[in-house]
């Protein structure tokens, strides 16, 4: 979400702030976000920068529950998007506001800036911070509720501006485009600005928000209880297929380590390769390096950092599924409803996987269950109790423990996938 190019009209000895004072009437059924913000307030003077910093770090403490260093990191980066600027606009990249947000215009980079309901597609008139701050609160309720929990334990303001940008931004501190330098100057220079030192994180803040959540959001845990599970008997959890057709094989200690038998999470995941990929199937995206959704649900992010595209997806039974690596862009978009067994991505050997030829091209498929933050997230789930596995390859059995392993072959022991598995639901 990286602003290409913003333009900055600055205005020699006039610091007008154009305010536009709507009816204030109180509205129950609008989420508070408790910014200071007059209700149609905008600003979009140089001057006004440094205003907007100030709603937008208040908003993190207030209405998110930020410590002082968190609401810091996440001002830095908006810096870095917008200039603060609620109506930036950079249109090849289809993404516009304060943290420039997907989707405006086309859906290339996704589709998140209309999720809340405020922002129309177009119609700059609803490019307000007011608005912007609802779709913020909006997601950090939601799918990104790991980036507020982040920003709430944040103790030091430059290490919460690189998670902000990584974990919400989606932008890896390997790439040029985080500009730590920047970030990290910007977010000392707000955290001292506004006495970020003196503001602690208010967690409480956190929980009180998840807890009014309606319904499906209401209780992860209550729903993780009541699932269905059954991995080791080669039929897999309801509803879940694998990630690939046909022949395929599993990559080196798999899961939750490269190191097979140790229960220490270093991968966190599981390495799908389907049989015979050629240079050509991953880098044109043929059906044989197709990757598939496993479970029926809805596209929460897709990514593209450095070299690799990923996807996650947020499964009917409220679990998170990511699948990394693809060097082609995804067949599907923020906010699509995906059906089990839909192609969704490609195999390939975009990240971190070495070494960079079509031997070592596969999926990395991981699943979660709060959050869609990969492959790092605090509440990994063992694929071995969820997905349609060989028995061979599933020492544990079906102990729906997290650390339940699967263990790999380095892509030399061939299986074939068969939908086997329950009916989705």
């Amino acid at each position: 979400m990286i602003m290409g190019t913003v333009i900055l009209f600055f205005v020699s000895f006039i610091s007008a702030i154009v305010v536009l004072i709507a009816g204030t009437t109180e509205n129950c059924d609008s989420p508070s976000t408790d910014s200071g913000l007059t209700p149609g307030q905008e600003i979009a003077t140089d001057q006004g920068a440094e205003k907007n910093a100030k709603i937008l770090f208040d908003h993190m403490v207030k209405s998110e529950g930020a410590s002082g260093a968190g609401a810091a990191g996440v001002v830095a980066v908006a810096y870095r998007e917008s200039n603060l600027n609620p109506k930036a606009v950079n249109p090849g990249g289809g993404v516009a506001g304060i943290l420039q947000w997907s989707g405006w215009m086309h859906q290339v980079n996704g589709n998140r800036i209309t999720s809340e309901g405020s922002i129309k597609n177009g119609d700059m008139s609803t490019l307000t911070m007011e608005n912007e701050l609802k779709l913020l609160h909006h997601e950090l309720s939601g799918s990104f509720s790991s980036s507020r929990k982040a920003m709430a334990t944040a103790t030091d303001p430059t290490k919460a501006a690189q998670d902000w940008s990584q974990g919400y931004e989606g932008v890896a501190l390997s790439d040029g485009q985080t500009k730590i330098n920047l970030i990290s100057q910007y977010a000392d220079k707000y955290y001292k600005k506004f006495g970020g030192e003196s503001i602690k994180g208010n967690p409480a803040l956190n929980g009180a928000n998840d807890a009014a959540k309606s319904g499906e959001e209401n209780s992860e845990a209550d729903s993780n209880n009541n699932c269905s599970t059954g991995g080791s008997d080669g039929n897999g959890a309801e509803g879940y297929g694998l990630p690939v057709k046909g022949k395929y094989s599993l990559g080196t200690g798999t899961y939750p380590s490269y190191t097979v038998g140790s229960t220490s999470h270093d991968h966190n995941g599981v390495d799908f390769q389907s049989v015979g990929l050629t240079e050509n199937d991953v880098r044109n995206g043929t059906e044989k390096a197709g990757v598939y959704s496993v479970h029926n649900g809805t596209v929460q992010n897709v990514a593209h950092i450095g070299d690799q595209y990923t996807v996650t997806i947020r499964n009917s039974d409220k679990r998170f599924a990511y699948y990394g690596h693809s060097m082609v862009q995804p067949k599907v978009k923020v906010g699509d409803a995906i059906s089990r067994g839909q192609l969704i991505n490609y195999q390939g050997y975009g990240g971190d996987v070495r070494p960079k030829n079509i031997g070592a091209a596969h999926v990395h498929f991981g699943l979660s269950k709060s959050t869609n933050v990969f492959p790092d997230s605090p509440d990994i789930l063992s694929p071995a109790d969820y997905l349609p596995l060989p028995k061979s390859v599933t020492p544990d059995g079906n102990s729906n423990g997290p650390n339940d392993k699967v263990t790999g072959s380095g892509f030399t022991k061939v299986f074939e996938s068969k939908d086997t598995d329950k009916a989705a639901s």
